[in-house]
């Protein structure tokens, strides 16, 4: 009996799936992170989970962010990108609204790997030293109600999410004001401000001292969440939000330093794994980062996931087996014509082959899912589609398609005889004359002559 009851406990605590979709991802430290996190963030059949990363005023590289992004896009990742400024002295420098103009104007300048791009606005306000020494909610009000704005109004794709908050702060000004006090100013401050929010970031920690555990529930435990959006619905904020743990998570006795007031890292990760089973029964969640995948150095050392050696603490493997789900979020799938090639004389009757070479300017890989565009041709012309194969085109990557086509034998007159797909541009085919059955492409007709006649005499 005892037996049984081991093997149906060690079934269920291996094998619970997380959720419908896949909640779960990591917080990141590095950019460089993706190429090891993203086989812990989609292991056991996961796909296309979720990754929090920080992108600083002085990290506004084009190379670097549009390569991390390529990288989401390959190894299936969601980005949850948290805007922030610069340290200064012992604190994060308040934004300017130039900052905020320069973030907004960088980050849509990148080809995201998902049509919705999940934009976190800055961190834990409700401390002094993240707002530039002391809190200002009036001044983090103005500013971020500035910034969803500009976002939404540069691009409609952006998904905004609200600044998460230390629920544990105490009141403290200025340099700490309590997550209840918080809340209450900004709205009070400005009753639209959650208009303008999509999402909430929720820091749900097991709090105090980051020893509770997953079955307490309230402000400062990883239910903390329930408690924001009761509060929200108090203060008069009825739209339903969605919600983005983006910080969550047991901080380890191993470390740098040993601090033995905490758990081990057996503990921790079957907290963990105990917690995750908890917010996947939970339809409003959508994303889990637990803090921190890498950052084996004070003062995150006891929640890296990584040791000195960069390897995964080895209890940690149990979350990694856990089974997963998958997302399928939607892509922007476009492409741009580069040339079209048919023969230069064609016969009515007789088939031909062409070739069409289109660059993959959207968000989409071409053959991870089949990319085809139907035949739109005029009536008198039959054409087979054009469609990928199983080689991958990455967006910025040119591919070229085969077609046939054939010119129907017809003695009626068509006003406009063309090849076209999808909304390509129509190609016209014309008669040499009204009556003759032969017919030439009508673009760079004259250069095709002249190139003929180049090519004989060289």
């Amino acid at each position: 009996m005892f037996f049984i009851f081991l093997l149906t406990f060690s079934l269920f605590f291996n094998s619970h799936i997380l959720a419908s979709d896949n909640i779960f991802g990591l917080h990141l430290s590095q950019t460089e992170d993706i190429y090891q996190a993203n086989q812990v963030i989609n292991s056991q059949n996961g796909d296309w989970g979720w990754a929090t990363i920080v992108i600083k005023l002085d990290q506004l590289d084009q190379h670097t962010w549009q390569k991390f992004f390529d990288n989401c896009r390959k190894y299936h990742i969601i980005p949850l990108v948290r805007i922030a400024t610069i340290g200064e002295k012992d604190y994060w420098k308040k934004p300017e609204y130039s900052d905020i103009d320069h973030l907004v104007s960088f980050l849509n300048s990148l080809n995201w790997p998902t049509k919705q791009q999940h934009i976190i606005l800055f961190n834990e306000i409700n401390h002094g030293n993240e707002w530039g020494g002391e809190v200002d909610i009036k001044d983090f009000t103005d500013k971020s109600f500035y910034a969803a704005k500009k976002f939404k109004e540069t691009n409609p794709n952006f998904f905004i999410l609200s600044s998460a908050l230390d629920l544990a702060a105490p009141e403290k000004p200025p340099k700490f004001k309590s997550a209840e006090n918080v809340y209450k100013e900004i709205i009070s401050l400005n009753r639209d401000y959650f208009n303008q929010i999509d999402g909430l970031a929720s820091h749900s920690y097991p709090n105090h001292g980051f020893i509770g555990t997953p079955k307490e529930t309230g402000q400062h435990s990883i239910k903390g969440y329930l408690w924001e959006l009761e509060l929200l619905k108090k203060l008069g904020v009825n739209k339903e939000l969605p919600v983005y743990i983006t910080e969550t998570g047991w901080p380890h006795r191993e470390g740098i330093k040993p601090q033995n007031n905490l758990y081990t890292t057996k503990t921790t990760s079957e907290f963990l794994i105990e917690a995750l089973n908890i917010w996947s029964s939970d339809p409003k969640i959508k994303a889990i980062t637990p803090f921190i995948y890498n950052y084996y150095q004070e003062p995150f050392d006891h929640f890296s996931w990584l040791d000195k050696d960069s390897k995964i603490y080895p209890e940690y493997q149990k979350i990694i087996d856990l089974p997963k789900n998958k997302n399928d979020p939607e892509q922007i799938i476009n492409y741009q014509l580069e040339k079209i090639s048919v023969p230069f004389l064609i016969f009515e009757g007789s088939e031909y082959l062409g070739e069409i070479i289109l660059k993959n300017t959207g968000q989409s890989i071409w053959g991870e899912k089949k990319f085809c565009l139907n035949s739109k041709t005029s009536p008198n012309i039959t054409s087979t589609e054009i469609c990928s194969d199983d080689n991958f085109v990455y967006p910025g990557q040119y591919k070229i398609f085969k077609f046939k086509f054939t010119v129907k034998k017809n003695n009626d007159y068509f006003e406009k005889s063309y090849l076209s797909w999808g909304d390509l541009p129509e190609l016209e085919i014309k008669k040499f004359t009204k009556e003759s059955s032969i017919y030439h492409p009508e673009e760079n007709l004259l250069k095709r002559i002249l190139n003929s006649f180049k090519s004989f005499f060289i």
